[in-house]
């Protein structure tokens, strides 16, 4: 298949109106691609120019697609932001000025991406090499997919219940492997084989899932009421860097650490690679646990901040490890011994992980209380909050491992001070002492796929901060309207706030109110930020 013809259906999607057009014509394009075909368009429906587990080093953002559009087309390049400023869309622009040869297939384009960013060639020679054998319309969504920008209404829901209707399957069961792998070609693939390719085991050492993730609660007495009559599990909440780890049993133990994002991060810790392969037990394994940063000599345990100069590190990371060790706490086991254990339950699974590890001053479990009444909760609850912690995870002792979801089998509480995880879509330029700087961003709230704005953070950063977040904003810049700048929506901070407000100047319909800024969150993706219906509930309970 040409990736101009798959240009073509984008175009023809985007254009449909309502989700049973869109879903209609997916379908009907997925039912006559090949294998291959098929899961290259899947992941680029999606917006996913490379395999997940690379994405964070794709290297393709809008400075890049302005140097080889400026190459491709005899522009300059202030000529470009010109065009885009006007017309509020580079894939547009890219549209107006490429005429490359029609050669390129969506087979092609998934290897030649791929291959580029595993040997690490130059980017802008790769976005020439496309524009250069792909039509206008192949340009502008190859551009939209680099951006994450696509603008065709689909999202991963779309996706799996066009793929559900293309190949005659059930819509949860793609959902399912989707959650399982974090990889939406394999996803297709299996559909396309039927109820069969479904129910085939989908979890694997060293292919991350999608975390499980919990509700926030704003008052004890939910818990208690969603989970009345149950011995209620409660674990303090860490302020680390979640892990998702994947232990192998040979000599040495193979080890790999995933992070919230789903990104490989094992070379950055080997401090706690080597700490558990002398503390596990176990045969081949896969479980869940919380970094913490300390002090040196592990008495003092240090801010979140510290975790995130460890997350990622290529350079200097044995000095960084001396200096900010990690402690792993465990806290949830889904594999073990060739055995899939997220259907078993909570109480169960944290039992066998107990048993399989021999506790260290580098690898812990979470600490807990199991208890059906609210004054063990409190006590507990104060006790998390004194040894300044986040505060506490509550589960359901009964509750399976459901990847990709987020239940009222698990929930947290936290201070009643609220905070939000909110993306970072826009910003502008400052002025005076901030001159140079983005001053204020603009910040929004997931809603189911899209992302809806609340408002504008401008309080609460370092002049260090700002300048640091805004060099590495600066080139994700989409489009600039005067001050104004449209960012890719990669960024998720991390604010407080003194209220929620309706609104009709802010796409969500709410406003925060005195949003102030507390910390980037580099080991949240996107999919993990606050939801517009989180939102809503928070303003119900308010006013």
């Amino acid at each position: 298949m040409k990736f101009s013809k798959l240009a073509e259906t984008y175009n023809e999607i985007q254009r449909a109106k309502g989700e049973p057009a869109r879903l209609r014509v997916l379908a009907e394009t997925f039912a006559r691609l090949d294998k291959r075909t098929l899961e290259a368009v899947a992941h680029f429906t999606l917006g996913e120019l490379v395999d997940p587990q690379l994405s964070d080093k794709l290297g393709v953002g809008p400075g890049t697609i302005r140097a080889a559009l400026a190459a491709a087309s005899a522009r300059t390049e202030a000529e470009i932001d010109d065009e885009v400023k006007r017309t509020g869309d580079m894939g547009e622009v890219v549209a107006r000025l490429v005429r490359g040869a029609d050669t390129l297939t969506v087979d092609k384009l998934w290897q030649r991406v791929n291959g580029a960013v595993r040997r690490d060639e130059d980017r802008s020679r790769l976005v020439e090499d496309v524009f250069a054998n792909t039509t206008a319309d192949g340009a502008k969504y190859f551009t939209r997919m680099a951006l994450n920008q696509m603008r065709i209404g689909v999202g991963a829901g779309t996706l799996t219940r066009a793929l559900a209707r293309a190949f005659g399957v059930d819509a949860e069961g793609v959902e399912h492997i989707y959650a399982m792998t974090n990889d939406v070609g394999l996803a297709a693939t299996r559909a396309r084989q039927g109820k069969k390719g479904l129910e085939r085991n989908a979890l694997a050492l060293f292919r991350p899932y999608q975390f499980m993730n919990a509700h926030k609660v704003d008052d004890a007495r939910e818990i208690f009421a969603r989970l009345a009559g149950k011995q209620i599990i409660f674990e303090v909440k860490y302020d680390g860097a979640r892990l998702q780890i994947h232990f192998k049993r040979a000599a040495p133990a193979e080890i790999k650490f995933y992070s919230r994002r789903l990104g490989d991060d094992s070379a950055a810790m080997p401090d706690i690679a080597e700490a558990l392969r002398k503390a596990w037990k176990g045969r081949d394994a896969i479980m869940e646990g919380e970094a913490v940063a300390f002090d040196p000599d592990l008495k003092v345990k240090q801010p979140f901040q510290a975790v995130l100069t460890r997350l990622g590190r290529v350079h200097g990371v044995e000095e960084k490890a001396r200096e900010i060790p990690l402690v792993l706490y465990l806290f949830d086991l889904v594999y073990h011994d060739g055995k899939d254990l997220m259907n078993q339950p909570q109480s169960e699974r944290r039992r066998q992980l107990r048993k399989l590890f021999r506790p260290t001053d580098r690898v812990k479990m979470t600490d807990e209380i199991i208890s059906d009444q609210i004054k063990d909760e409190e006590k507990f609850f104060k006790q998390a909050l004194r040894a300044k912690h986040e505060g506490l995870m509550v589960k359901d002792p009964d509750a399976p491992y459901l990847p990709g979801k987020r239940t009222d089998y698990w929930m947290k509480i936290k201070p009643a001070f609220e905070t939000l995880d909110v993306v970072v879509v826009g910003g502008i330029w400052g002025s005076g002492r901030r001159r140079g700087l983005l001053s204020s961003l603009i910040v929004a709230v997931r809603d189911e796929d899209e992302f809806k704005t609340v408002g504008k953070v401008g309080t609460g950063f370092s002049e260090e901060t700002l300048r640091d977040l805004t060099a590495r904003l600066e080139p994700k810049i989409i489009t600039t309207r005067g001050r104004d700048v449209e960012v890719e929506p990669e960024m998720v901070l991390e604010v407080d706030f003194q209220d929620i407000q309706k609104t009709n100047r802010y796409r969500a319909g709410y406003v925060l109110r005195i949003p102030r800024f507390k910390r980037e969150r580099t080991d949240k993706s996107t999919r993990e930020a606050d939801t517009l219906r989180r939102l809503k509930r928070l303003y119900k309970q308010s006013h």
